[in-house]
């Protein structure tokens, strides 16, 4: 019984969003299953892609 509540408590506190996700990856994600036209869901993809490589950009060097 112990094990199980335990097992309970654990999943109820898993986060739901990815390590690093930007704002836009998160909005995006959750718009997928909504109902709306397929140039918005792409739109908001390009927003979670560009979002992701201007945090995975580093600067150069000289």
């Amino acid at each position: 019984m112990v094990i199980l509540t335990t097992m309970l408590a654990g999943c109820a506190q898993q986060s739901h969003h990815r390590s690093g996700d930007t704002p836009a990856c998160m909005n995006y994600r959750s718009m997928m299953t909504a109902p709306m036209p397929p140039e918005a869901m792409q739109r908001l993809q390009k927003q979670c892609e560009v979002s992701m490589q201007a945090t995975t950009a580093t600067p150069r060097r000289n």
